[in-house]
């Protein structure tokens, strides 16, 4: 990680440095030096410090992450500590990319249901990084959910077994468990929406088919409504 922060450094500087050649070269090429042949020089020193510059700031050509199940990227150790912790994004988008892939991965891990929220990434095709956080938080969700609901069965069962003051314990803490599955029950349904509001845009489309007047002048109404896509143009 030293040599990263290194590799940084020496980036950052030789940036700067560049920055200052071409404003030098600007004013050498003008009126009322006009030294051309100069301007040139400097030129080419600039580009080949920002070309050291790139190198030091990007992932090497054979260390690129791969792509895996539900659509976040492989990054072994070597490349984590390889990669510099500030990432040219305009040269390189990508390392960005791949440093918010490896910090999912390993909230994933600390949560313990990796494979779930994969495999709910995968199932709803996440296109962004928006939707995979959406339906991991889903597999988290369901993880805890069914966790309580077994702690409430559990405490059920164990009143069967119980003295009596015992049983009454039990009871009570089947019924948070019970509670607290409910509402993460509810929360996941809650997801279930977010998700198809952010796929949506959250627009709603009113589509009039038919007005029919009565004698009274009411006019009824006679059509739907239905979610609009992003790209859909509303009505």
């Amino acid at each position: 990680m030293a040599k990263s922060k290194e590799r940084v450094k020496n980036a950052l500087t030789n940036l700067a440095e560049a920055k200052t050649l071409r404003a030098t070269a600007k004013e050498l090429s003008s009126e009322p030096c006009n030294d051309k042949l100069g301007a040139a020089f400097m030129r080419m020193d600039a580009e080949s410090l920002e070309g050291q510059a790139r190198k030091d700031l990007q992932i090497s050509e054979n260390n690129i992450p791969q792509v895996g199940t539900g659509g976040e990227l492989t990054i072994s150790d070597e490349q984590v500590i390889e990669s510099p912790n500030l990432i040219n994004t305009v040269d390189k988008p990508d390392n960005i990319t791949a440093e918010a892939s490896r910090d999912r991965l390993h909230l994933m891990l600390d949560v313990d249901c990796i494979g779930m929220a994969v495999d709910a990434a995968e199932t709803i095709q996440a296109e962004n990084s928006l939707e995979k956080m959406l339906a991991h938080q889903l597999a988290a969700g369901h993880k805890l959910a069914m966790t309580f609901a077994k702690k409430a069965l559990d405490y059920l069962s164990k009143q069967e077994r119980e003295s009596f003051n015992q049983n009454s314990i039990h009871a009570v803490e089947s019924a948070r468990a019970a509670n607290t599955s409910a509402k993460l029950m509810d929360i996941y349904q809650k997801g279930i929406l977010a998700l198809a509001k952010v796929r949506t845009g959250g627009k709603q489309t009113v589509i009039v088919q038919r007005v029919n007047v009565s004698d009274g002048g009411q006019a009824v109404v006679t059509g739907g409504i239905k979610t609009g896509t992003k790209n859909e143009k509303q009505q």
